[in-house]
């Protein structure tokens, strides 16, 4: 029997690429889940509306969901073994919760601040020694260099 391999493909997007399609990925799970008997939700419908709508979208804050199931599956995995692992370092999860925060929740860098009571440019900082943290973690991963 032959089972079908399937191979992540890292390269696809850099580490704040694959973070902000997860946040995206969750945002769709989210409004396509219904807890209404007949399954017909508002959040469903506002869901089959926004995918209807194949208009570009110039907002910042609007990120189109462009990864698959299972590519979301591997992202939360890797965050997962991050935050479950005893080898990484407090700080180094701190880090990484500050860029899920940042790149996940698509919050800004001041609203970070704001919720992890540091001032912007700590929050700056802390946000890139997590991207270098992911980089050394899995290699796979690609820093983005803007």
């Amino acid at each position: 029997m032959n089972a079908a391999v399937r191979i992540m493909d890292w390269s696809k997007y850099t580490i704040d690429g694959w973070l902000e399609q997860f946040g995206a990925w969750c945002e769709t799970a989210r409004l396509k889940g219904g807890e209404l008997p007949d399954g017909l939700h508002v959040n469903q419908i506002y869901w089959l509306i926004r995918e209807a709508d194949k208009t570009p979208r110039n907002s910042k804050c609007y990120i189109r969901c462009e990864i698959s199931d299972f590519e979301a599956e591997q992202v939360q995995a890797l965050l997962r073994s991050i935050f479950k692992s005893d080898s990484v370092d407090y700080q180094a999860k701190y880090a990484v919760m500050c860029l899920v925060k940042h790149k996940v929740e698509n919050r800004s860098l001041s609203a970070v601040a704001e919720i992890t009571n540091q001032s912007k440019g700590q929050v700056n900082i802390v946000v890139g020694c997590a991207r270098y943290f992911l980089h050394a973690h899995d290699k796979r991963l690609k820093i983005s260099w803007v």
